[in-house]
């Protein structure tokens, strides 16, 4: 493969999204080299523009697009609840029209720079199967399915990369503790959607005892809920665009921040936002500037590499942070008329980064 140098860039490097102002070489689908200052020989001048790493969307629903707005003038449980609108507008639809839709969103998700995606698949082992025939070249999906009983938990573990479950009245607790014990034994994902709607003094707790690969939502977990996280080493990821559109409240991503608990970010529903993290990383720098006005340009890396290197971590995906010797798997942006004068890159990537700015995204030494 033939030697490629980008320079007069801004290279956000390794696991803590270090900036390197220089240059960076890929030769064989790797990073040979990074380094500050101007190359010597041929290279791209990429006139100040920015390499990082490409988005993980944490927590997806793709299959809801094909209802997009349906939420309007309903509460969450009557939206997305069991019996909700949206399992009948899925139920309504043909196959062939949950194809179109889950391929159009999956499209538009990699042209926003996101190259994976973690989405809880509803319908049981055929839910999976659609979203598996669905699947995009260039986006990897995780799939967690939902059995629609436990009879049939191993068809689905065998189908799907983990179980995600709805809550955890999805099943009484006997039940939870069988799907907890053979998606383990299994060795593959497991988690639930937790706090989401109420703030149950031990509904975080329940969820930690099943020892999850990680959970979803925690729109109201306390601080102590989070200092548990923490000590157990679960991630959460926080969707703070459909919780606010849903009406059920915002997650207190500043808590996480406070506690040093791991997340990382998801969209959630499409019938509800369009699976873009750029706008998703810009309304969560929001949330954590309205719970927290001290917060500045070290909250927006950890919020920026909730979006990019924690899920790496989480999902064992096949390409890591940008440093030499790694995999060539990143996104280029141009420095456009919204992020030139930035006074510090991180917020102003977090905070102004738009999918037009995206000039390239490179997977493996290739641009896809």
């Amino acid at each position: 493969m033939a030697k490629q140098v980008l320079s007069n860039v801004t290279i956000l490097e390794g696991e803590e999204l270090e900036l390197v102002q220089g240059y960076l070489v890929v030769r064989d689908g790797s990073i040979e080299k990074i380094s500050e200052g101007s190359p010597s020989g041929r290279a791209i001048d990429l006139k100040g523009g920015f390499i990082l790493p490409p988005f993980v969307n944490a927590h997806t629903h793709v299959a809801d697009s094909v209802a997009k707005e349906l939420y309007l003038g309903r509460t969450q449980p009557r939206v997305v609840g069991p019996g909700g609108k949206k399992f009948r507008a899925l139920g309504s639809r043909s196959r062939s029209e949950l194809l179109a839709s889950i391929r159009a969103t999956l499209q538009d998700m990699f042209r926003t720079g996101t190259l994976a995606h973690c989405d809880f698949r509803e319908g049981g082992a055929k839910g999976v199967e659609l979203l598996r025939e669905a699947s995009h070249k260039a986006v990897k999906s995780i799939i967690m399915g939902r059995p629609f009983a436990l009879e049939e938990l191993n068809i689905v573990l065998i189908k799907s990369d983990g179980i995600g479950l709805p809550s955890l009245d999805a099943f009484d607790e006997g039940g939870l503790r069988s799907i907890a014990d053979q998606t383990k034994r299994a060795k593959k994902f497991l988690s639930f959607h937790v706090a989401e709607l109420t703030s149950a003094r031990d509904e975080v707790e329940r969820a930690l005892e099943l020892r999850p690969s990680f959970i979803v939502h925690a729109t109201h977990a306390n601080e102590e809920d989070f200092v548990s996280v923490q000590k157990n080493g679960v991630p959460v990821v926080f969707c703070p665009r459909a919780n606010s559109l849903l009406g059920v409240g915002v997650p207190p991503i500043h808590l996480a921040l406070a506690t040093n608990a791991r997340f990382c970010i998801g969209t959630d529903n499409a019938m509800v936002c369009q699976p873009n993290m750029f706008e998703e990383l810009s309304f969560a720098w929001a949330c954590i500037r309205r719970a927290n006005p001290a917060a500045g340009g070290e909250e927006a890396r950890k919020l920026l590499k909730a979006a990019t290197i924690e899920p790496l971590k989480l999902f064992n995906l096949p390409w890591g942070p940008i440093e030499e010797g790694g995999s060539a798997t990143f996104m280029v942006l141009t420095r456009g008329n919204n992020l030139t004068d930035l006074t510090n890159v991180h917020a102003g990537l977090v905070n102004r980064a738009r999918a037009d700015n995206i000039r390239a995204v490179y997977a493996s030494g290739k641009i896809l």
